[in-house]
């Protein structure tokens, strides 16, 4: 990893910036303003340039860069936004806490709390996330833990957890492999190391790409993933089965997010996710 900083952090407005000193642009921006689940958007390579990330686009319209979240929460909805679905039962994500860690490398961390739509507090969520950089690629890391304050059973979904939303149009797609060399449609549901997500944007010659790598010690490793026909991408360890977590205990993932401009090849990917692995 370089040893030179890049990078300026700075808290405003109840979010944290990631400042590209390069060209005094923001590189990411973390929303953790009141009654709003914590999400990243936008998301930039060094240089700035158009986002990686899109805020809720009209096709899921509760979607926003980067989020967590999960259906049936004691029977409560945290994937979408309070009010986007009447007929269902919606909790809210409140952040509760937004810290600087440290300026090189830029880490941060977010708490919020998971209530239920009675009012209840169900989870606590820490997020602690660092920006790290390696020649051309960016690497952003997250660790993230939920823990129960009454029993909790999340239940068994086709998704949950951490979701990415890349900037899709139909007329452009995208292209999704995963570590099995499945591609497209062919890798939703199905386990991985890791999946890449690579596509066109407007005003890059190139394209860039987002790879989630999933740590070996998350439950159920290797995970399996929702790709959605939008290719939305997602980590979800709720498809095999429900997750029950007793009054007080704690459920960890880490996730390494690789960024790339243009598309990065498998072999490459492969090195990277083993020296994740092995932190």
């Amino acid at each position: 990893m370089s040893d030179k900083s890049h990078w300026n952090l700075r808290i405003e407005n109840n979010c944290l910036f990631v400042d590209d000193v390069s060209n005094g642009k923001v590189a990411l921006q973390h929303n953790a303003r009141p009654g709003l689940r914590p999400y990243i958007h936008p998301l930039r390579m060094r240089g700035g340039g158009v986002s990686l990330t899109e805020d809720s686009p009209g096709h899921h319209p509760w979607q926003h860069g980067i989020q967590t979240g999960f259906h049936g929460v004691n029977g409560c909805d945290f994937w979408f936004d309070p009010g986007q679905k009447p007929e269902v039962v919606t909790g809210t994500i409140e952040p509760s806490a937004l810290n600087i860690v440290s300026a090189e490398p830029p880490s941060w961390n977010i708490e919020a709390k998971w209530r239920h739509a009675n009012g209840s507090d169900l989870l606590t969520e820490s997020q602690s996330w660092s920006l790290l950089e390696d020649d051309k690629l960016l690497f952003l890391d997250l660790d993230w833990t939920l823990q129960a304050i009454p029993d909790i059973d999340i239940e068994q979904h086709a998704y949950g957890g951490l979701f990415i939303r890349m900037p899709f149009r139909q007329s452009s797609g995208g292209d999704v492999i995963n570590a099995n060399s499945l591609r497209d449609e062919d890798t939703e549901q199905q386990a991985a190391t890791w999946v890449d997500l690579h596509m066109p944007l407007e005003n890059s010659e190139n394209g860039a790409g987002i790879t989630v790598c999933d740590h070996p010690k998350n439950l159920d490793h290797p995970v399996h993933w929702r790709v959605d026909d939008s290719c939305g991408i997602n980590p979800a360890p709720c498809i095999p089965n429900s997750i029950e977590l007793p009054a007080g205990a704690m459920l960890r993932f880490r996730y390494r997010l690789i960024l790339h401009n243009g598309p990065l090849p498998p072999e490459q990917i492969n090195k990277q996710w083993a020296t994740f692995a092995r932190v």
